[in-house]
């Protein structure tokens, strides 16, 4: 096995869960194209940078799990999302050289890739497949995003919620693992909202609850939609 495939393939944790799915592709090929790449491992509660830093470091996950969060002026953290192997972290304020808007913590002990701007810029030049990997990396971000605001601007706590648990559950791993202050953070409410949310859920049949894990069983926003169809 590769040094690639190695990295590629962790023990199957249960309950694990990242809020944004990225595509293996971009790790996988630069781990390819350049397995010299400095490799820095970050234990629990570490930050691989902070908010209002400015510095010219990427990050990509290789295992682990990353919280990114946002400090507010009133001194409240947001949590935006929690990623996992394949994320591009960073690359923002790296690129456009001005100070971080984000700050990324580590949620359990992880393994990224840190990287130059500048060096990374000489990959996408030097290796044409990169860069579009690279844009379809970013693009899924700016898509995620889009889509949570639309949810927290029309949506009602219990069709975020679902819509977040269907995000994030995959076949292999339905149990998710997250906080109601977690998933209050990542939907835009309190965290009294979404206990009551939650407990209606239960109560529908929609979640299940079991030893502090959560499983989708139904969406709420799939049976609004069925709902609004106009009988035959």
């Amino acid at each position: 096995m590769s040094q690639s495939q190695a990295a590629l393939s962790p023990a199957v944790r249960p309950g694990v869960s990242e809020t944004l799915r990225v595509p293996q592709a971009m790790l996988a090929y630069l781990l390819g194209v350049a397995p010299t790449l400095v490799r820095r491992k970050f234990a629990k509660g570490r930050a691989l940078y902070r908010q209002d830093e400015v510095s010219d470091q990427v990050f990509v996950v290789v295992s682990g799990r990353v919280g990114i969060t946002m400090l507010r002026p009133d001194g409240q953290e947001l949590l935006i999302d929690i990623v996992g192997s394949g994320a591009l972290c960073g690359e923002g304020a790296a690129f456009d050289g001005l100070a971080r808007f984000s700050s990324a913590s580590v949620l359990e002990d992880c393994e990224v890739l840190v990287i130059q701007a500048a060096d990374f810029c000489k990959l996408m030049s030097t290796h044409a497949a990169l860069s579009p990997l690279v844009v379809q990396t970013i693009a899924l971000k700016q898509r995620m995003l889009a889509t949570r605001l639309a949810q927290v601007t029309q949506a009602s706590p219990e069709v975020r919620i679902t819509e977040l648990l269907s995000q994030i559950t995959t076949p292999d791993s339905p149990a998710i693992v997250l906080t109601h202050q977690q998933i209050a953070n990542l939907i835009g409410a309190s965290r009294i909202t979404v206990t009551r949310a939650m407990q209606k859920l239960r109560r529908d049949g929609a979640v299940r609850c079991k030893r502090g894990q959560y499983e989708l069983v139904r969406s709420q926003l799939a049976d609004a939609m069925i709902g609004e169809r106009p009988q035959a």
